[in-house]
C-alpha cells in the first residue's frame, strides 16, 4: 500500500509541474519551437531600450507568427518595489496569457527613475484596466498579484530561483535556444539566431 501512495505522489506531482502554463525552467526549445528567454526588471532602463527597440520586431517577425516561445523572467532586483511588477505580469500570464507582452509593453511605458519606488498597485491596477480582457479577469488577475504566497506569488519566486540558477548578473540578458544574444539592443543579433526559423 505504501508502495502504491508513493507512487501516486510522484505522478501527482509530475502532472502538476507538466501542466503549467508557465515554464519552470529554461529550456533550449518549447513544443519544438526555438525558446527565447530575456531576462529582465520593469525598472531596468536598458531593458526599456530593448522592449522600445527590439520587441515590436521580434513580436510582429516571430512571436505572433507562433515560430518561436518567449519567456520573459522577471529577476525583480532594482527594488522591493520591483517585485510587485513581476507578481502582476505572473497573475497575466496565469489568468489572460494572450495579454501578457501588452502588460509588459504598458509597464514599460511607466517606467520612472529606477533608484526610485514607483511601482505600485495602484499603477499596476491601472495598466491591467488597460487590457481588453472581461472585468472578471481583471478582478482575478489583482486579487491573484496582491495575495500572499498566490500562485503569482510562487512564479516571481521562481523566476528569482531561474535567474541564480543560471547565475544572470545583469539586465537585459538574453538567450535564444540557450545561446546567449551578444547585442540585445539590435534586432539583427537575434535574427542571427533565428535565421532559418
Amino acid at each position: 500500500m505504501k508502495k502504491v501512495i508513493g507512487l501516486m505522489s510522484v505522478i501527482t506531482i509530475i502532472l502538476l509541474f507538466g501542466c503549467s502554463k508557465q515554464p519552470s525552467s529554461t529550456n533550449d526549445v518549447q513544443n519544438g519551437k526555438p525558446l527565447i528567454v530575456m531576462y529582465g526588471d520593469f525598472k531596468c532602463p536598458y531593458c526599456k531600450k530593448v522592449e522600445d527597440n527590439v520587441m515590436p520586431k521580434l513580436k510582429n517577425n516571430y512571436i505572433d507568427k507562433d515560430k518561436v516561445k518567449f519567456q520573459y523572467v522577471n529577476l525583480a532586483f532594482l527594488g522591493k518595489d520591483s517585485i510587485i511588477g513581476s507578481r502582476a505580469q505572473h497573475a497575466v500570464n496565469h489568468y489572460a496569457p494572450k495579454y501578457s507582452l501588452q502588460f509588459q509593453k504598458l509597464m514599460f511605458e511607466q517606467q520612472q527613475d529606477e533608484d526610485k519606488q514607483w511601482i505600485t498597485h495602484k499603477l499596476v491596477d491601472q495598466q491591467i484596466d488597460k487590457l481588453n480582457i472581461s472585468q472578471h479577469s481583471k478582478d482575478k488577475i489583482k486579487k491573484d498579484y496582491k495575495t500572499k504566497d498566490s500562485e503569482s506569488w510562487k512564479a516571481a519566486d521562481k523566476d528569482k530561483q531561474i535567474g541564480k540558477e543560471h547565475h544572470i548578473k545583469q539586465t537585459p540578458t538574453v538567450f535564444i535556444e540557450g545561446k546567449k544574444v551578444k547585442d540585445p539592443y539590435h534586432f539583427s543579433s537575434y535574427e542571427t539566431l533565428l535565421k532559418d526559423k
